[in-house]
């Protein structure tokens, strides 16, 4: 059990790994009509692990809180999550997109035209998935830290 000064660190890791086991598996059949197992296990790491560093430097909920305010929704309604999440997943696909595509096919001349058109099934693809996730990561996340520890 963690305490709630350590919520943002465990929604974080579950946020992160529920992404990864879905999204990764999602884009690799996608984009080549294969699961490569167990090579999709190194890619999925390197996304949990990529994310969490992330997420720990960038201070993207903040940033997505503040993003929200412009609305003036209320925290922890439907409006806010999609708000939120919006911003969230607007940066992490750019970042992810960017080191997924460089690691896919190097950087060519035509990098950024297949970075780019990736772009809009990419965000697609993790908003859904982030939306239907977070009721989840956030469950898991308030059973695992306490108010009184």
């Amino acid at each position: 059990m963690f305490t709630m000064k350590a919520f943002r660190y465990v929604i974080q890791f579950w946020f992160s790994f529920l992404m990864v086991i879905i999204v990764v598996p999602v884009f690799s059949y996608i984009y080549t009509r294969n699961i490569p197992f167990p090579g999709i296990l190194k890619d999925m790491l390197m996304g949990f692990i990529a994310g969490n560093v992330i997420g720990l430097l960038v201070p993207m909920q903040k940033i997505a809180e503040k993003f929200a305010g412009l609305f003036h929704v209320k925290s922890g309604t439907f409006v806010h999550n999609l708000l939120t999440t919006f911003v969230n997943v607007t940066f992490y696909v750019a970042v992810f997109g960017f080191i997924y595509t460089a690691i896919a096919i190097g950087f060519p001349s035509y990098f950024f035209q297949v970075f780019i058109k990736g772009i809009p099934l990419s965000f697609a693809v993790c908003y859904i998935t982030a939306i239907a996730i977070s009721p989840i990561a956030m469950k898991l996340s308030f059973l695992m830290c306490s108010k009184g520890i």
